[in-house]
């Protein structure tokens, strides 16, 4: 056991160095710095990029088709052809594929809001999570002063006959997993900082600032709470993509037109009685109209893309509710945790601090044995303990709420 404590606290100090190399940074100026450096973001804004960029490929027109001939056409001599063909669309077709492009650009710069969102949402549970894990060494640390007291006091009464092995054993036992704890809650703050320094991206590894966690914001209900304007926007506009993409495919129902320019030579006597050189060239042109009269196959894509305007409508109805639903659930649990705290911060830490200085006076006169003061000692611990477990969760809530209903 004591070469156990050893490597245990080699490693806590080790792991304190490490962490000791962190830079403070406010939440605030973690928001900032994601935003200039988070992978995820740049990728968003990549696509911005890539959807502006793709923007004018809606007027994409057809190949020019060039073609040559050489036979014999209208006599058994050869004579030379080359034609010039160009099929265009009407206007609101390219309109029509121009509005597509337009709403998914306009889909790409929402969905970077959405992510931002999302990623404020992270980074703010995160700095919490090691807010907490401040909160929860602290309590450790006294836990382990209060215990590594309680062992010395008990070893001494050993050595003089005033107590027995077991209050020796049991002191020990009790330092031991308050050790081990403090060197678990390192390595879970290991992890947090990993976690936190990802989603910010940046050369210097950040750490969080010392803040009061028990500080807390009011927060009312809102009855009217329609739901996230960034999430609400971008399912809106996936109603527009579809009802954009519905119209593209019925532009496709829409006749083309066809130019051509004919360009040949006639060796011999022509229609006029007059001989014409290979030297001799004759033009024509050619207009047409190209009707999709068999567009079953384009019907059905039209009907098939209805439907999808349908759901990105339903997917909109869904997106609202979750979100209503999500902050009706959230504010539930606030007021829960929101009592539960109140009680704790008015009267549970009150009345473990009672009971902690009750207990070792009591210990101390010899009113109760080393038993009976370790359950009290460590029923002032757990209220202490659950003071920071539930306002770790309060938090949390509130984080979620403010996250639901941020502009």
């Amino acid at each position: 056991m004591k070469q156990l404590i050893k490597i245990v606290l080699t490693i806590s100090v080790l792991i304190a160095i490490q962490l000791k190399a962190q830079t403070p940074i406010s939440l605030e100026s973690a928001y900032e710095k994601a935003f200039k450096n988070n992978l995820n973001l740049k990728s968003g804004q990549l696509r911005i990029d890539y959807q502006d960029k793709i923007k004018k490929s809606h007027a994409v027109i057809d190949p020019l088709n060039v073609s040559g001939e050489i036979g014999q056409f209208v006599s058994a001599y050869s004579d030379t052809k080359f034609s010039v063909n160009q099929t265009l669309r009407l206007p609101g077709f390219y309109n029509s594929q121009k509005q597509v492009l337009m709403e998914e650009w306009k889909n790409s710069m929402l969905s970077l809001e959405v992510q931002k969102w999302q990623l404020k949402r992270e980074i703010a549970l995160i700095y919490n999570e090691l807010n907490y894990q401040n909160e929860k060494e602290k309590l450790l640390l006294r836990a382990d002063s209060i215990y590594t007291n309680y062992y010395k006091r008990a070893e001494l009464r050993l050595k003089k006959g005033e107590s027995n092995i077991l209050e020796k054993t049991t002191a020990e036992n009790y330092r031991s997993q308050a050790e081990i704890q403090l060197v678990n809650l390192k390595k879970d703050r290991e992890v947090s900082l990993y976690q936190f320094n990802f989603l910010i991206n940046d050369e210097t590894m950040y750490s969080n600032e010392n803040v009061n966690f028990y500080e807390i914001s009011e927060f009312n209900r809102d009855s009217n709470y329609a739901g996230n304007p960034a999430v609400l926007k971008q399912l809106e506009q996936q109603k527009s993509i579809e009802l954009a993409k519905l119209k593209a495919e019925k532009s496709k129902l829409l006749p083309t037109f066809n130019i051509g320019y004919n360009n040949s030579s006639m060796y011999g006597t022509g229609a006029d009685d007059k001989f014409y050189e290979r030297s001799a060239r004759f033009h024509s042109g050619m207009i047409g109209v190209g009707i999709p009269l068999f567009n079953g196959a384009q019907k059905s894509l039209i009907e098939g893309q209805k439907i999808n305007q349908l759901i990105a409508e339903n997917n909109y109805e869904i997106g609202s509710k979750n979100l209503k639903n999500q902050y009706e659930m959230l504010f539930g649990a606030f007021e829960k945790l929101k009592s539960e705290t109140d009680y704790y911060q008015s009267k549970g830490l009150k009345n473990a601090e009672t009971i902690m200085k009750t207990a070792n006076r009591l210990y101390d006169e010899g009113e109760i044995n080393y038993l009976e003061w370790s359950i009290l000692i460590n029923q002032s611990l757990d209220i202490q303990n659950k003071l920071i477990d539930t306002q770790k969760m309060l938090n949390e809530k509130i984080i979620q709420l403010n996250n639901l209903t941020q502009q």
